[in-house]
């Protein structure tokens, strides 16, 4: 009885670790507004409606709309193809990766 009951408490530990190993992003984790912390003129807002913007303090901005899927962000902006990059959130601090490796840091407001 011992033995099965080790087993079972492995493969309970086992299982537990791949659920939280196969865990992504998701847009709830998004919503919000980042500042980029090159910059703080210049912040995003993503929207629970899938909507969102990039504005700068001093009054530029544009409109986007979003959705995720796995690590990747998609947006659509006025008049331009869809495109996408890749994105990780650890607690605050949310980083955009370009098809070119280049990363971008954000931090929640």
């Amino acid at each position: 009885m011992k033995k099965l009951f080790m087993v079972f408490v492995l493969v309970t530990m086992f299982a537990g670790i791949l659920l939280l190993a196969g865990c992504s992003q998701s847009d709830s984790d998004l919503v919000g507004t980042w500042t980029w912390d090159e910059e703080a003129s210049f912040v995003t807002t993503f929207n629970a409606d899938g909507t969102g913007s990039h504005a700068r303090t001093w009054g530029y901005g544009t409109t986007f709309t979003w959705t995720t899927s796995g690590k990747n962000i998609y947006w659509e902006y006025p008049n331009h193809p869809r495109m996408y990059t890749g994105f990780s959130i650890t607690d605050d601090v949310l980083i955009i990766i370009m098809d070119d490796g280049t990363r971008f840091r954000y931090i929640r407001n």
